[in-house]
């Protein structure tokens, strides 16, 4: 399933909070992605009526089965191609942030090779 760059941020960064957290808020969301609450209001709509994620009755934010996987393999093609930037000699903070824009742009086919 292929999802926006958009959605796989917000995934992605879901599934490190709650590794990081143990229980993920929309507040927590807004903080780590330094996004509006409203935009990720918005998002979390979205992902919810695609049955990526859903709620409990504590307002804590969990994936369905697929949202996860979605989220790990986007988590796991950012981990990749950071490592492969720094790898290269670039600096952490300037592979974090391009491996995050390369990481929507390269094929499935790409990544696999990559690996």
């Amino acid at each position: 399933m292929n999802k926006s760059k958009s959605a796989e941020d917000y995934m992605k960064n879901i599934l490190v909070l709650l590794k990081r957290n143990g229980a993920v808020r929309s507040v927590d969301i807004a903080d780590e992605m330094g996004v509006t609450r409203p935009s990720v209001c918005n998002a979390m709509k979205k992902m919810r009526d695609e049955n990526l994620i859903y709620f409990n009755g504590k307002g804590l934010i969990f994936f369905t089965d697929e949202g996860k996987v979605i989220a790990e393999k986007a988590y796991r093609k950012h981990a990749l191609l950071t490592k492969a930037l720094m790898g290269i000699g670039v600096k952490e903070s300037i592979a974090v942030k391009e491996a995050c824009s390369i990481e929507h742009v390269i094929s499935d086919e790409t990544y696999e090779w990559m690996k």
